[in-house]
C-alpha cells in the first residue's frame, strides 16, 4: 500500500470524470458506474504495480502490459464487485446475488492464476504462487467494491441532509475550479464530513463473528453475556458509533466534533485494535476525493423517472442514477 499516491491519483480521475460529467447534454450519470468505481479503481491501480494490466486483462502477454481498454477494466470491476457482493449482503444475499458471486470469484481466481508471475515481480517478492494469488485476489475483492460502496451511502446520506449539502457546495463555488482541489482547509472540511456521513450510514452496521472458544461479552448491564465456543456472535458496529457515554450527542451530526482522546473511535467503521482495516486512511482520503469532484457540479438529486433511482440486490447497492439540475 506504500505505493499507493492518495489523494493524487484519486483527485486526478475525480476531475477528469467530472469533466465528462459537465459537458452539455450530461443531465443524468450513474454515480456508481460513471463515477465512483473509476476513481476508486485509479487510486488503487498502484496496488498491482507494472501487472495492473495483466490483471485486468487476465493475461501475461504482451498486448496486456501498460494501460488496457475500458471495456476490459468494466468487466474486472463487475467481476470483484459481485465476489464483494457476498461479503456486503451476507445472509440476506439474494440467491441470484450468490450465483453470480461464486461465478464471479471462479473468474477472478482464474484470472489471478494466470498473472501470479507479473504480479510477483511487479511486488518484487519470490512467494510462492499460491502467496502471491491470496494476496491478490484478496486486494482485488475487497479493497475496491467496499470503497465504492462505501462512496455511494456517503452521498445518500449526504443528500438527505440538503442543508449540509448546500453549506459545503457554496464552500466549493466561492473557491473556483482550481482552488477547491488543493484549499488545504476545504479538504480538511470535507474529509471530517465524509467521516461523519460513514458514521450515521456505515457499510457494515452488522457484524458477525466466529467465537473460537467460550467466552463472555460485556454488557454494561448486572451480568456479561455468554458466547459459547464454535458458534457465532453478532456485533451491531452501528450502536457503538452511537454510544452517548463514547460520543457526547451522538445523535447531532457534527463533522467538526472534537473528539479528543477518543479519536479512534471516529474511525470505527472501519473496525477496531489489530481487526482494523490497514487502508482506512486511503479509503477516506479517496472518497473525499470523489466529493471535492461532485460538490464542482450543479445541483445534485436523485433522478425521478422510470424506476427507481437506486437499485439494490440484497444490501448491495448496484447503481444510484443522480441528476443534475
Amino acid at each position: 500500500m506504500a505505493a499507493l499516491d492518495v489523494p493524487a491519483d484519486s483527485d486526478a480521475e475525480a476531475q477528469r470524470r467530472i469533466k465528462d460529467l459537465s459537458k452539455p447534454g450530461a443531465a443524468e450519470f450513474d454515480l456508481i458506474d460513471d463515477y465512483l468505481m473509476w476513481v476508486v479503481f485509479h487510486a488503487m491501480r498502484p496496488l498491482f504495480g507494472d501487472a495492473i494490466g495483466a490483471v485486468v486483462a487476465g493475461s501475461a502477454t504482451n498486448a496486456a502490459q501498460g494501460d488496457v481498454d475500458e471495456g476490459l477494466q468494466r468487466q474486472y470491476m463487475l467481476e470483484i464487485r459481485y465476489v464483494a457482493g457476498q461479503l456486503l449482503a451476507g445472509n440476506l444475499a439474494t440467491l441470484d446475488l450468490r450465483r453470480r458471486a461464486e461465478s464471479c470469484g471462479d473468474a477472478l481466481q482464474a484470472r489471478i492464476d494466470r498473472v501470479t508471475g507479473p504480479i510477483g515481480a511487479a511486488w518484487g517478492v519470490k512467494s510462492s504462487s499460491e502467496d502471491i494469488e491470496r494476496n491478490a485476489v484478496g486486494l482485488a475483492w475487497i479493497s475496491h467494491p467496499v470503497t465504492v460502496q462505501s462512496g455511494a451511502l456517503v452521498m445518500q446520506e449526504l443528500l438527505g441532509r440538503q442543508k449540509v449539502y448546500e453549506q459545503l457546495r457554496s464552500r466549493a463555488r466561492a473557491l473556483g475550479e482550481s482552488r477547491v482541489w488543493t484549499d488545504p482547509d476545504f479538504r480538511k472540511a470535507v474529509r471530517n464530513h465524509v467521516l461523519e456521513l460513514m458514521r450515521f450510514r456505515p457499510i457494515f452496521p452488522l457484524l458477525a463473528r466466529d467465537v473460537p472458544r467460550d467466552t463472555e461479552m460485556e454488557t454494561g448491564a448486572r451480568s456479561n453475556a455468554g458466547c459459547p465456543g464454535g458458534g457465532k456472535v453478532s456485533l451491531l458496529s452501528i450502536a457503538a458509533l452511537f454510544d452517548p457515554t463514547a460520543v457526547p450527542q451522538s445523535g447531532r451530526f457534527c463533522p467538526n466534533r472534537d473528539w479528543g482522546s477518543e479519536d479512534a473511535l471516529r474511525y470505527l467503521m472501519f473496525g477496531y485494535g489489530y481487526r482494523q482495516c490497514p487502508a482506512r486512511d486511503y479509503a477516506v482520503d479517496i472518497l473525499t476525493s470523489a466529493l471535492i469532484g461532485l460538490l464542482t457540479l450543479p445541483r445534485l438529486q436523485l433522478a425521478r423517472g422510470e424506476g427507481k433511482a437506486i437499485a439494490y440486490d440484497g444490501p448491495l447497492m448496484l447503481c444510484m442514477r443522480m441528476r443534475i439540475t
